[in-house]
């Protein structure tokens, strides 16, 4: 398993206080969360950009 990165990120009251309700909703940790949803969004760019027609990156 390769291993794991740490990253800061800076999040507003609202933002965090969403975030923390979520992932309790979800029985996971704050980062934990966190870590789900951008290797989420990293699939689903790199879904969207291969899909893409060669005329479409431009």
């Amino acid at each position: 398993m390769p291993p794991r990165l740490r990253v800061t990120v800076t999040l507003t009251e609202d933002v965090y206080q969403a975030l923390s309700q979520w992932a309790e909703q979800e029985d996971r940790s704050l980062a934990n969360l966190l870590a789900h949803l951008a290797a989420k969004a990293v699939r689903e760019r790199f879904e969207e950009k291969k899909n893409k027609s060669p005329s479409d990156r431009a």
